[in-house]
């Protein structure tokens, strides 16, 4: 198992290479790995499970999230970072993974919805803070084996008002056989909140970007970039995604419509 890699100026804050033994389920001090059934309003049907068929390490430092499909019910596997983390004034934070979505064709993935993203740890720390208020980054958004993710921003006050930016507007291609290296950066090192950014990043090239002045408050900008956020890695079944749909006959299971992930990484300016 290989350590993230170096960051020239920053520093590694925490991270996690999934070490373990094959067929262990991934580290429990780091990784809260949640059991729920199905999210009605994004479309899906999966079941999330703590059981190692759904999630687990393969021995060689890869988390292998698996959806399966048995007596007609699928299940899959969500995990929540325990750890939240936020970009102090005047620094950079980098939030990244290398990963790998399903191997088998498109047309085996319908209704797959992988994606590594990230919360604002006031919807779990007692604030009585939800979404989308607590705010949400995703930073690799793919479904249906399709070749492409959508950086989105997802924020509001709360209740009705919901607001996001980029989606369809923030697409980037990439070559799904692969492994990649997706991040979002933090960058508060402006001298006012207006000009910081959220920038999201695939192999190192920069390809969307978010500045306070685009949130045009700086309340809302505070919530979505001075706060903390807790990573999450999960592969739904079923999905209101661009194209979105429903689990067929061809879609397969394992990891022909799963998850691979070398490591995942919160790094902070020096």
């Amino acid at each position: 198992m290989s350590p993230p890699p170096t960051e020239p100026g920053y520093s590694l804050v925490w991270s996690d290479n999934f070490a373990g033994p094959a067929g262990s389920l991934p580290n429990q001090s780091k990784w809260n790995i949640i059991s729920k059934g199905p999210n009605a309003a994004n479309q899906e049907v999966q079941h999330y499970t703590q059981s190692t068929s759904n999630s687990s390490v393969n021995g060689s430092g890869v988390l292998h999230i698996t959806p399966q499909h048995n007596n007609g019910q699928w299940t899959s596997a969500r995990l929540e970072g325990k750890n939240a983390f936020n970009c102090p004034d005047g620094h950079r934070m980098l939030l990244q993974a290398e990963l790998r979505t399903g191997t088998s064709p498109a047309n085996q993935q319908a209704g797959i919805w992988p994606a590594f993203w990230a919360l604002g740890n006031d919807i779990r720390n007692g604030k009585n803070i939800d979404w989308p208020q607590c705010g949400e980054w995703d930073i690799m958004e793919n479904a249906h084996g399709a070749d492409f993710s959508l950086a989105t921003l997802h924020y509001g006050r709360g209740g009705s008002d919901h607001l996001s930016r980029g989606g369809p507007g923030a697409r980037v291609t990439f070559q799904v056989e692969s492994f990649h290296t997706w991040a979002i950066k933090v960058n508060r090192t402006p001298s006012n909140w207006q000009d910081e950014t959220l920038e999201w990043w695939l192999d190192g090239n920069k390809f969307f970007q978010i500045k306070g002045s685009d949130i045009g408050d700086g309340e809302l900008w505070g919530r979505v970039a001075h706060k903390s956020f807790f990573p999450i890695l999960n592969v739904a079944v079923g999905s209101n995604f661009p194209g979105g749909g429903q689990p067929d006959n061809k879609t397969v299971t394992g990891l022909g419509s799963g998850l691979q992930v070398k490591y995942i990484a919160f790094y902070q300016s020096n």
